[in-house]
């Protein structure tokens, strides 16, 4: 869908006043949205090494330029104590009741944009490493309801899905707004449009980045846009991207953040 534009005329004045959207999109509160979230961009260094201390959480990727790796040790206790059997094994361990934490966070969404990109993470050690989650947002699909599947992401066993806000906001401890500011109003729409021809496609954890038919949740928001523009939001580029490589990237940007 391209350009549609209503055009109203002032009785008094005669000014033109156009109301455009792009494929669906109100581009006028798209620019609002966007001089809020430059108000609000926040400084990733402050975050780097709260998340290699975040409970004995090992950073299995590079948050910090070569000179600046710091060493983190973790003892073989703290490790097997820490990790999710289920998730990395896919081995179900009986866990008692008193150890069930209920993880929480209360990011807004009130200065998301289409192509804005959420990432999600809890205490512990998890195979993803400091960052757990990452989807990318279609506002499209949002109506102001928690419960709108807005979110474009991949889950095991599920593929390439869309997910709800309340599922980011209930499921973990902190969570981060990410915008790629160098991607015009027409690239974020067009990442969106590019992986959302994937939904159904299935997930694999070792899927190859350019591999179209296996997806993992973090290769939505990288392949969106690197499809879309050419812009690569891999931090690091590895052989997968991460979501703390998302997060560590110099195309993207932090406008949003929760903890509580």
């Amino acid at each position: 869908m391209g350009i549609q534009a209503s055009t109203k005329y002032s009785s008094k004045n005669k000014d033109i006043l156009k109301i455009s959207e792009i494929s669906s999109v109100n581009v006028e509160e798209f620019k609002f949205k966007e001089v809020m979230k430059k108000k609000s961009i926040l400084k990733k260094k402050d975050f780097y090494k709260r998340f290699l201390m975040l409970n004995g959480a090992i950073m299995i990727s590079k948050p910090f330029e070569a000179d600046e790796v710091k060493k983190f040790y973790v003892s073989l206790y703290d490790l097997i104590r820490n990790i999710n059997s289920e998730e990395v094994f896919g081995i179900k361990l009986p866990v008692r009741s008193n150890d069930t934490i209920n993880y929480k966070n209360s990011i807004s969404f009130d200065k998301f944009t289409i192509g804005d990109i959420i990432v999600a993470t809890s205490q512990g050690f998890h195979v993803q490493g400091a960052i757990r989650h990452a989807a990318i947002f279609d506002s499209r699909r949002y109506h102001g309801s928690i419960d709108d599947k807005c979110l474009l992401t991949a889950e095991p066993d599920q593929g390439v899905i869309y997910e709800t806000i309340r599922f980011y906001r209930e499921n973990f401890s902190e969570a981060w707004g990410l915008t790629v500011p160098k991607a015009t109003i027409e690239e974020r729409i067009k990442a969106v449009d590019e992986v959302s021809k994937f939904v159904g496609k299935p997930y694999s954890w070792r899927a190859d980045k350019n591999d179209d038919d296996n997806w993992y949740c973090s290769k939505v928001p990288w392949a969106a846009y690197k499809k879309a523009s050419g812009i690569d939001i891999d931090g690091n580029g590895g052989f997968w991207v991460l979501p703390i490589d998302i997060f560590t990237s110099k195309e993207t940007e932090v406008f949003e953040y929760s903890n509580s």
